[in-house]
């Protein structure tokens, strides 16, 4: 997964590896409606364990986009970093 964190002046990317292993916990959500767009729906949910909520998946209905929010990279395996400056 491609993470990007924005800073002051510059965005921090990172390649993460995300185990499958909690990926597959999402097996166990239902997916519901959220926003205002008519038409082809956004979905999300959070994935939670224990009372813990892991990361939030949001499926964008305006481009068909699955966004994962949230997870931990302390979780991942970070394989690749680097930084971008922002020009003006």
């Amino acid at each position: 997964m491609l993470r990007a964190v924005w800073g002051d002046g510059e965005i921090d990317y990172q390649v993460v590896d995300v185990p499958i292993t909690l990926l597959q916990k999402m097996r166990a959500c239902e997916a519901l409606p959220v926003g205002q767009r008519t038409g082809r729906r956004s979905l999300g949910f959070d994935v939670v364990e224990r009372g813990e909520v892991l990361f939030h998946v949001h499926f964008d209905g305006a481009d068909g986009k699955c966004q994962v929010r949230n997870l931990g990279v302390s979780r991942c395996l970070t394989l690749l970093e680097w930084k971008q400056l922002i020009r003006d």
